[in-house]
């Protein structure tokens, strides 16, 4: 029996370029390097149910109902210390929707909703592959949402360098079995980070940031019942018309120019939030809330602030801007 490590599972994403709905492995997939591989999530890929029937007092066994249909998938990866920009800009198109990622990336407040359908390559998706060592194992996520996206900023973490966390979603069956594609090769040519980010502004006004997180959600959900690829029960298209939210942390030195935010809290008043270097490393939040206000006294470093936010945009105006070169 053969023995496996945790080393030899390595993840690949890719763009997908085929129908929605079509399980084909782009051309040009990456390796996306991680400390660990989590498998996909079947669970909600599943429907079980239990009839009781009289007779006895026991189920028997035809009564749990397992029926693989009409569910979605998802895989999770977290922690991933950018180093690769093409990756890094794919996951900001298929997360934003937003086609040019190696310019700027941004949400405006009147984003439409996308009607992704079957058949069809409307929308930014992508082929996620599990590469396993047992090669007939292998799993193809194909027509793949990146529903969540998370970028960290924390100079005591990986070397202030920008770290990544994700979850994709997929209204369609994955394919087990052997995928040969091959990922292209990895460049290390990211490592841009905190230590990058010589502006550091809330409201206009020079800060010292201590670390920061952005949180993009952007979720689909699956519509309809269809035979598809031979399988019962897949989605005639997606819908991508949800709530868009972008929320996260920043933490600031305590110092006149901070202090001010618990009366920008209090008043829920919106401010600006601004870090970066102006070239390769940018994020932008024009109108965002604070959602909390804490004074951060235990820190040895300093007393710091803690001040959770959600973006706000109305109609044309961005709900955030990011830079990434």
């Amino acid at each position: 029996m053969a023995t496996y490590s945790g080393k030899q599972f390595e993840a690949y994403i890719g763009l997908q370029t085929a129908n929605l709905g079509a399980p084909t492995v782009p051309s040009t997939i990456y390796k996306l390097r991680l400390a660990q591989v989590n498998d996909i999530d079947f669970s909600a890929g599943v429907q079980m149910t239990d009839v009781e029937r009289t007779g006895q007092r026991v189920l028997r066994p035809t009564d749990h109902i397992s029926v693989r249909a009409g569910g979605t998938y998802t895989w999770s990866f977290s922690d991933y210390v950018v180093e690769n920009e093409a990756l890094l800009q794919l996951l900001l198109q298929l997360v934003t929707e937003d086609d040019s990622p190696s310019v700027t990336t941004a949400i405006t407040g009147d984003i439409g909703t996308t009607a992704y359908t079957e058949g069809a390559s409307t929308g930014e998706y992508a082929c996620v592959v599990i590469s396993s060592p047992d090669a007939d194992k292998d799993r193809t996520m194909h027509s793949a949402v990146l529903q969540e996206l998370t970028f960290s900023l924390n100079p005591t973490a990986n070397g202030g360098r920008l770290t990544a966390s994700g979850t994709f979603w997929s209204g369609y069956r994955p394919v087990i079995g052997t995928e040969g594609t091959s990922p292209n090769a990895t460049a290390v040519d990211y490592t841009k980070g905190f230590f990058h980010c010589d502006t550091q502004s809330l409201g206009g006004s020079a800060v010292l940031m201590n670390s920061f997180d952005l949180t993009i959600s952007n979720p689909a959900t699956r519509v309809g019942y269809k035979e598809v690829n031979s399988t019962l029960g897949e989605p005639e298209s997606y819908n991508r018309g949800g709530q868009v939210n972008a929320t996260g942390n920043v933490s600031v030195k305590m110092d006149d120019n901070s202090v001010a935010t618990v009366d920008t809290f209090l008043a829920g008043t919106s401010t600006n939030i601004s870090l970066g270097n102006g070239a390769t490393l940018d994020f932008d939040i024009p109108t965002a809330k604070f959602t909390g206000y804490e004074t951060d006294t235990a820190n040895e470093s300093g007393v710091f602030i803690n001040l959770p936010f959600m973006a706000t945009a109305d109609g044309s105006d961005a709900l955030f801007t990011i830079k990434m070169t």
